[in-house]
């Protein structure tokens, strides 16, 4: 399959998403094995535990991020750099109020947090501690989330990976130093993991203070008018994480009930490696919220289309590729909690991973629908889909199952209940349309108002100096088949030449590596709308050519001639894109 400018920015940003999922699993991971192997068994199932709380921490992360993530794409697909800022306010301004609220709660009653965890009476103290030693970095860990999305706005994707590599580096040290060398329990688990939040969060955040940032966060700029726009978009992740803190507790009744202590550690290990697993999942759903936000935003159908034929091909194929090496290693990481192969933990856990492995390819599917429906707000279905997935395709199944053949069936409850969720989008898009859906349009519920028909826009890759050429020639003629004066179609085509020629001979030509050039024309009415896209390096013709002194008239000709055959010219830089967007009216 032959790469695009839209496929090169999709796995531009995967990375940085799949190691901002992968990471928390990294640091769980060194928490588990430390925890197995130099305190307790008991222990392991005691952070478990308290998978309830970094669930609820998870559903105030995902209002914030999933709101700011669409409003921000909307914003910026629109034009409009202010109220993009005015969101990266509001958002910081929410997060920290927010932290400092559940902070304090975990550090005033620790004991009643581990009760709601479903502690009993020998594991609540020790929960307690813990609770109380995590609190510590829950306000830095709730805003560096926020400040890594933002931070690929910025094109700082860069500083993501130092922040992360800093923090598994700093986590695996300190439990080996608190754990280990000072013999702090799982006192010295927890302040681990919250120094390690402080590490993450003051590496991200001190580009906003000593870089050269493009959101600025100022009080005074808060788009508080958007809070409830943004809690409404961002309410549905929060209701799917919420129905998964619901579930775990459901199901970590259930594993006592017929597994014990055992069915407990083999389920919380699966926890805390089960998000390694499925980075590159979760990745790509948050990859396909953001860049679909922004085509939304552009009402680019186009866009849209490739972005999920992407997701839906080469995403998936890496996720069944992920499924065999899992598959490989599940004993060996089994064995990393569980040294005693003999043990009962050790096979109950072993069991759960294989099972588990097997709903890899379908979880996929399922972040892929649920992260377009709500960038395409479509906040009802969004609803339905989190309690389905979340809590009731899960929980049922285990119900019915556990008591007819054990433990085996809370395991295999997980691949029956991704089956069931990921029929929710097409049953949804039956009645959505109340028929079949006819074509892929249909499918992706695109409404007749959305976008503009195929007959009235025209796209162009441009690869080199030879398709400016036919490019312009080809804009001119369809500008003239859509009844635009010969004036019209000969501006937009001047200005289609000029504006891709320059970036093919300065864009292309900056370094060495391979660049992509969209040009795509649109009829609205009385006008003709030029959007052009590259990935070259950042260059705002607009801001050049108000630079431009008046008296040097042999200075940059072809960009004067732009601005003044024109009705309108607008430059942003969009997710590491180019994009000059040129309005010509008849």
């Amino acid at each position: 399959m032959k790469e695009s400018m839209g496929s090169r920015l999709f796995f531009k940003l995967l990375p940085v998403q799949i190691m901002i999922v992968a990471m928390g699993s990294i640091n769980s991971i060194v928490d588990g094995v430390i925890a197995g192997r130099f305190i307790d068994a008991t222990t392991v199932g005691v952070i478990g535990l308290f998978g309830a709380v970094n669930f609820v921490l998870s559903a105030i992360g995902s209002v914030l991020l999933g709101g700011s993530s669409v409003l921000s794409g909307r914003y910026m697909g629109s034009g409009d750099l202010d109220k993009t800022r005015g969101i990266f306010s509001l958002n910081i301004t929410i997060t920290t109020i927010i932290g400092m609220v559940v902070m304090l709660i975990g550090f005033a009653i620790p004991k009643v947090v581990a009760d709601i965890c479903g502690a009993n009476a020998q594991l609540r103290d020790t929960l307690a501690l813990y609770i109380v030693g995590f609190s510590f970095g829950i306000v830095p860990q709730l805003l560096a989330q926020q400040l890594s999305a933002f931070l690929q706005l910025e094109r700082q994707s860069k500083r993501n990976y130092i922040g992360v590599a800093a923090m598994i580096i700093s986590n695996i040290t300190l439990d080996i130093v608190l754990v280990v060398i000072f013999n702090m329990g799982i006192l010295g688990l927890a302040l681990s993991t919250a120094i390690c939040n402080w590490i993450y969060f003051l590496v991200l955040v001190t580009y906003y203070i000593f870089g050269n940032a493009q959101l600025k966060y100022n009080r005074k700029n808060i788009l508080w008018s958007d809070t409830g726009e943004l809690i409404k978009i961002g309410f549905p992740g929060a209701l799917l994480v919420f129905c998964l803190a619901l579930r775990d507790l459901a199901l970590n009744r259930i594993v006592l009930n017929y597994a014990g202590q055992d069915g407990l550690s083999a389920k919380s290990s699966l926890g805390m490696v089960g998000g390694l697993f499925i980075a590159l999942c979760l990745g790509t759903g948050a990859v396909v919220r953001m860049l679909a936000s922004v085509n939304v935003g552009e009402e680019d159908k186009d866009a849209i289309k490739e972005l999920i034929k992407i997701a839906s091909t080469k995403a998936l194929l890496l996720s069944v590729l992920i499924t065999v090496i899992v598959l490989a290693i599940s004993g060996f990481v089994v064995g990393l909690f569980f040294p005693d192969k003999t043990s009962n933990v050790y096979k109950l856990a072993y069991q759960y991973f294989v099972v588990y492995d097997l709903s890899i390819p379908l979880i996929i599917v399922v972040q892929i629908q649920t992260n377009y429906l709500q960038a395409m707000k479509q906040n009802i279905c969004v609803n339905i889909f989190s309690i389905i997935d979340g809590f009731v395709s899960v929980v049922l199944p285990s119900v019915i199952l556990a008591p007819i053949i054990g433990i085996f069936g809370v395991w295999l409850a997980t691949p029956i209940g991704i089956v069931i969720s990921a029929v929710v989008y097409p049953i949804y898009a039956i009645i959505f349309w109340r028929r079949v859906p006819q074509n892929i349009d249909e499918w992706l519920l695109f409404k007749k108002d959305f976008g503009v028909s195929d007959d009235d826009r025209i796209v162009f890759n441009v690869e080199n100096a030879s398709d400016v050429s036919s490019t312009a020639q080809k804009a001119q003629e369809f500008c003239t088949e859509k009844g635009f004066d010969k004036k019209t179609a000969m501006y937009s085509a001047l200005c289609l030449e000029e504006m891709t020629r320059n970036v093919v001979e300065h864009g292309f030509t900056h370094d060495k590596q391979k660049h992509y050039l969209d040009a795509r024309i649109v009829k609205k009415s009385d006008e003709i709308v030029l959007r052009i896209k590259d990935d070259c390096a950042s260059f705002d013709p607009v801001s050049m050519a108000d630079q431009i002194s008046p008296e040097d008239k042999t200075k940059n000709i072809g960009l004067r001639m732009v601005m003044k055959l024109a009705t309108s010219a607008s430059y942003q830089n969009l997710l590491g894109l180019n994009v000059m967007t040129i309005t010509i009216k008849q």
